[in-house]
């Protein structure tokens, strides 16, 4: 064969996100092999996740992990955040333990499920019954009929004008009267036994939810789906339930691994990986695949060791776009960009991108009053998206390819490097390390390359009338020359992260060898 050069170009490389089931195999540019802090930004690029900074000016003492984040909403539309520790809780995010309302409630636990209901929260904890809180102290539900449920596993919610809370059996959810958490035993309370509704044998109720109409009962295995077939003007009414669906081999480990995805679906993580609700019930009679299906087997090994499934803290932030799982006991989060989903080919499956950070928190709480996400610390409640570095300490940006074969024709031939090339957006002074690899061996050539902050817009002017980015960052283009030989080729770019910076091309020249 005649010896050509052939540049290559991948742009927008591994906007599919992480593929770590099959990433020793040849799966294109398409995919990434490594994503490690980073995300997807307005434009489909993998770019650099943002940091978080401290918002509490009195940290509480002793730096207890902050393990529940809440937003009270009254009905005139006033929010409170709450924040819970061990030992504690209390209001505000600058200053909690000086703010704090716990009362003569049991605090020794920070792990809460809390829910608003009728211009109150309502709190649910293992071993108690449920707290409720107007303004001032929170304080224990006192019956004023009936027995207030001895909460299992923090399961409970606050939906159609009632409060359920699974009982100490965890097979028994009672429901209070209407508007009137103290009320279990009057009209329009009741209890629901479950324990003969279960079709692959026994199982324990996780988590309740009311969703579009209906009443959902997760167990570990199964999702038990109730309906009031009447209607009324007063909405849902337990008395008239009836078991409408169950959904085998699907559950959640509690009540924290749920979230609302938008306005018509459910989002969650169990045993299967992570599944929306209308996925389920589309695909009920054919195999169900998950949303996780590219890295299910590390997701899956870091849900497997968890000790403590109260340590998985979820959230949706429909700002940005992402629905986030986080493993304190890995310190690890996997991101899901379900805002750019994509269609596999020989299934014809819709998924998601994934990425995954080594950001770690004990609580997710998205603001929706003020449309920010907040973390829960040790001691403190951060910010996320509002430095470069998380709380003072720098962390790398890192992306890594599978094996290429570039184009189809160049499948079976050698190719020798002659030149690598990056194109990037970037701001402020950044070293970047620029990684390749030959032919599935682990060892990697470097190449360094330094580029200069810059004071250039994007486009010249902010995209689309609107700042894509929080600060000016500009078209950078790095080229070097390379060398080695192979027939697959890897690449890798690595950086500290000083501000954002988004991989919009990578280049390759090459010379065409032989056939491998």
């Amino acid at each position: 064969m005649t010896q050509q050069l052939r540049p290559i170009d991948l742009t927008a490389p591994g906007f599919r996100g992480l593929n770590l089931q099959q990433r020793q195999a040849l799966i294109g540019e398409r995919w990434a092999a490594r994503a490690s802090n980073c995300t997807l930004d307005s434009a489909g690029r993998i770019a650099s996740r943002k940091g978080w900074s401290d918002q509490t000016a009195t940290p509480i003492t002793g730096t207890p992990a902050v393990k529940t984040l809440f937003e009270q909403v009254g009905e005139n539309g006033t929010r409170t955040f709450i924040c819970a520790w061990d030992g504690g809780i209390g209001t505000g995010i600058t200053n909690p333990e000086g703010n704090d309302v716990s009362g003569a409630v049991t605090d020794t636990s920070g792990h809460w499920n809390f829910q608003n209901f009728n211009d109150k929260v309502i709190g649910f904890q293992d071993g108690q019954k449920p707290i409720v809180r107007t303004s001032g102290n929170f304080a224990t539900v006192v019956e004023s009929s009936g027995t207030a449920p001895t909460i299992a596993d923090n399961v409970g919610v606050c939906t159609y004008g009632r409060v359920w809370g699974l009982d100490s059996d965890k097979q028994t959810f009672k429901y209070s009267a209407l508007l009137d958490e103290t009320d279990w035993g009057g009209a329009g309370a009741g209890s629901i036994d479950v324990s003969n509704i279960w079709t692959l044998g026994t199982d324990q109720v996780t988590a309740l939810i009311g969703f579009n109409g209906f009443f959902l009962a997760f167990g570990h295995n199964h999702i038990i789906v109730f309906e009031d077939t009447t209607g009324t003007t007063l909405g849902v009414n337990p008395a008239n339930f009836v078991v409408k669906d169950v959904y085998e081999g699907i559950g959640v480990p509690n009540q924290n691994c749920i979230q609302r995805l938008g306005e018509a679906d459910l989002i969650f993580i169990g045993k299967n990986g992570v599944q929306t609700l209308s996925r389920v019930v589309q695909e009920k009679s054919a195999e169900i695949h998950t949303l996780s299906r590219f890295v299910h087997t590390a997701m899956l090994s870091d849900l497997n060791q968890i000790a403590d499934f109260n340590e998985i803290s979820t959230v949706v932030d429909p700002t940005l776009g992402i629905f986030l799982v986080t493993f304190q006991d890995q310190a690890h989060t996997w991101v899901y960009h379900y805002t750019r989903p994509f269609r596999v080919e020989d299934t014809n499956e819709v998924h998601f991108p994934v990425t995954d950070w080594n950001l770690a928190t004990y609580s997710w709480l998205y603001d929706t009053g003020n449309k920010r996400l907040l973390l829960g610390k040790a001691g403190v409640v951060g910010l996320y998206g509002s430095a470069d570095n998380d709380d003072g300490t720098s962390y790398q940006m890192e992306f890594e390819s599978p094996w290429l074969t570039f184009d189809e024709d160049l499948a079976n031939i050698v190719k020798m490097l002659k030149q690598l090339g990056v194109i990037v957006f970037i701001q402020a002074a950044t070293n970047m390390t620029v990684r390749w690899a030959f032919d599935f061996e682990p060892s990697f050539q470097t190449k360094t390359l330094n580029f200069s902050a810059t004071t250039a817009d994007e486009w010249g002017t902010a995209e689309w009338n609107l700042s894509e980015w929080s600060g000016l960052a500009s078209l950078r283009i790095r080229k070097f020359p390379a060398r080695g030989k192979g027939q697959y080729i890897k690449l890798s770019v690595i950086v500290t992260v000083q501000s954002e910076i988004a991989l919009q091309q990578l280049e390759v020249l090459a010379k065409l060898g032989r056939y491998a």
